[in-house]
């Protein structure tokens, strides 16, 4: 399972130079700028305040508390696809190679040249290729550029950030849901819980399935008259040794079991105060 995901065609570039220069950009917003071919015009929608109230929590049954990830059913190159994470640590958007061979969308239309991705644990996973797809989560349609991924995963597309900040999306983990500007008002899309328990499950099932195997092995028996070693005798467990002798003082006359050791080197005065305070 991919949790986090960098790399991929983002507006940072592919190159260290454009990459150091984005990071720049932060710092000095009015000093340093991304160049213009590779910031692509959002057309203007509506702008209406997004709110989230008390009253939406209360809808569409979701079960409090959860810490849940948003999982969406989406609609992708005409197909409705479920199990698609809105994962705001992803650098682009992923469809998994299962998925994108469902999609029956020919070979030709796949760009086969990309750069790898950097996963969460620091691999470097080498996508298939990318394709420029368009998705409608409602009435809304976008095109986005995805990354094809040959990688066994219980989800079918990840939405990362290029699309999520491309169209604006605010989102609220608590209620599983996502709101965003649109020319016909605000569009809201419900995450679906069940799914992201089953996708969860799945994924834990996978992991398990490839841990090592703990056998017990047994060792042949010698031949013959051999004698069997006692593995008692080998390799004896070393235990700590006290660094200097030792006497042991009685806590409670009433209770002989209440006793201790303590070392013979200690100053005679600071031996009594030791020994009175731990009888008090």
């Amino acid at each position: 399972m991919i949790n986090t995901i960098s790399g991929g065609p983002t507006l940072a570039g592919p190159s260290n130079r454009s990459v150091k220069q984005y990071v720049r950009a932060a710092h000095c917003p009015q000093v340093f700028g991304i160049e213009d071919d590779r910031c692509r015009k959002v057309p203007k929608v509506r702008w209406e305040p997004i709110t989230f109230c008390e009253e939406e929590e209360e809808e569409e049954g979701i079960i409090y508390p959860h810490d849940d990830p948003m999982i969406i059913r989406a609609e992708i190159a005409d197909y409705d696809v479920g199990r698609v994470l809105i994962d705001t640590g992803s650098s682009v958007n992923v469809i998994f190679a299962d998925a994108f061979k469902g999609l029956g969308i020919a070979d030709s239309m796949v760009n086969w040249q990309i750069m790898p991705l950097l996963s969460f644990s620091g691999d470097l996973i080498q996508p298939v290729g990318s394709i420029s797809l368009p998705v409608a989560p409602t009435r809304t349609m976008t095109y986005d550029q995805f990354l094809i991924v040959d990688y066994p995963t219980a989800y079918n597309v990840i939405i990362g950030r290029t699309a999520l900040t491309r169209v604006k999306a605010h989102l609220s983990p608590h209620m599983l849901l996502m709101k965003f500007p649109t020319r016909n008002g605000t569009g809201v899309i419900r995450g679906d819980q069940l799914s992201a328990r089953t996708c969860y499950a799945t994924a834990l099932k996978s992991v398990a399935s490839k841990l090592p195997m703990e056998a017990m092995t047994v060792q042949g028996l010698p031949n013959g008259s051999e004698p069997i070693d006692d593995p008692r005798e080998e390799n004896p467990t070393l235990t700590a040794q006290p660094a200097e002798e030792q006497e042991t003082v009685i806590l409670n006359e009433e209770f002989l079991d209440r006793w201790l050791k303590i070392g013979t080197n200690l100053d005679p005065d600071l031996r009594r105060q030791f020994i009175d305070f731990l009888r008090q």
